[in-house]
């Protein structure tokens, strides 16, 4: 009541209510931000027959996240975050399935839990895969993206309905223990389970996953390491994934890797250049994966690029170039050897609202 007559009073008019109502929240220990991705690129996609233009998001996104005191030693905090899709068609935008000729596409990681010095404990939609396949990834979301590979036999980059606790930093040591419950699907349990170290300039991450594949089905297990080692001007990386009965299906392993390398050129450019291969014990159904790109950064928000990506299947394999992270994927025939040229833009916002 008292905003209002101050506003009788005065004349500011939105404004004071606006600041008025932001200092009232900030009395209540309140941190909130608004933050989001826009990544749009026009491509070239080969899918090993024919070549056509495409103009894509590419996982564009928008969120809000933030925490509050509950008391001295807890806090609540919470991020709810949906892919967008700047195209206007709301699917395939490389957020996952959505609907078509929406902005909004499907729901990325969201979650709200408690943190404190025993570590953090939430519950929501989080990373699968994305755990480590992020680890090391020069063209993540972009074309090349490492995912093409290692997601390429199903395993879910997110995962719905779980619960999580991630510890606190200990000298450089972190740790998330996840689960998805059956949820109404017998045997249909995803356990998860990441490490990640990081000393000096080098970093490291160890991964495992297990999806449930219904009762009677193995599960489709995969355990992942990476490491890297970033000096500024120049980086080098790369990672080991071994999944075991891929698809529920006993004995249909594959071995993945990827080695790659960044190099500074002058004071806002980067050149990239990553290798991924994949070895199926099933019968040529082996992949290889190559990408080169150069990043410039217009500002400390604003990154324009050029990439190239090509993938080698073998005549049982159907890997893609532009698919993991990327808008307008193209899948190939069986045996066909995908690739494509991509001229892109990326725009990353992130605004304190509460303080």
């Amino acid at each position: 009541m008292k905003a209002y007559k101050l506003l009788n009073l005065t004349g500011i008019g939105a404004a004071t209510v606006m600041s008025l109502g932001l200092a009232s929240n900030s009395a209540l220990a309140l941190e909130l931000n608004i933050y989001g991705v826009g990544h749009l690129s026009v491509d070239s996609n080969d899918n090993g027959t024919t070549s056509q233009m495409y103009v894509a998001s590419n996982s564009s996104r928008l969120g809000f996240k933030g925490n509050q005191n509950v008391s001295s030693a807890l806090k609540l905090i919470f991020q709810f975050e949906s892919g967008v899709d700047l195209t206007g068609e709301g699917t395939n935008d490389g957020n996952g399935a959505g609907t078509t000729n929406n902005l909004f596409s499907t729901a990325r990681d969201s979650y709200a839990g408690l943190s404190g010095n025993f570590g953090t404990v939430m519950a929501g939609k989080f990373g699968g895969l994305n755990q480590w396949v992020y680890d090391y990834n020069l063209f993540a979301d972009q074309i090349g993206d490492l995912g093409n590979i290692w997601g390429g036999t199903g395993l879910p980059g997110r995962v719905n309905s779980t619960i999580a606790y991630t510890t606190p930093d200990m000298n450089g040591l972190d740790a998330l223990i996840a689960y998805r419950p059956e949820n109404g699907t017998a045997d249909g349990d995803i356990p998860i389970i990441k490490f990640n170290y990081k000393t000096g300039n080098l970093k490291f991450g160890l991964g495992y996953m297990s999806v449930g594949k219904g009762t009677g089905n193995p599960e489709h297990g995969v355990t992942a390491f990476t490491g890297s080692y970033n000096a500024g001007d120049w980086s080098v990386g790369g990672g080991f994934q071994s999944e075991s009965d891929i698809g529920g299906t006993a004995g249909n392993d594959r071995d993945s890797y990827t080695i790659g390398a960044s190099f500074k050129v002058g004071d806002n450019g980067n050149f990239k250049a990553q290798y991924t291969a994949s070895d199926a014990d099933a019968a040529n159904a082996d992949a290889t994966q190559m990408a080169i790109g150069y990043d410039y950064n217009l500002d400390k928000a604003t990154t324009v690029y050029v990439a190239y990506s090509s993938t080698d299947n073998d005549p049982n394999a159907t890997f893609t170039a532009n698919n993991y992270g990327h808008g307008k994927a193209v899948t190939p025939a069986s045996g066909q050897d995908p690739a494509s040229i991509s001229i892109g833009v990326v725009y990353k916002f992130d605004v304190g609202l509460v303080k």
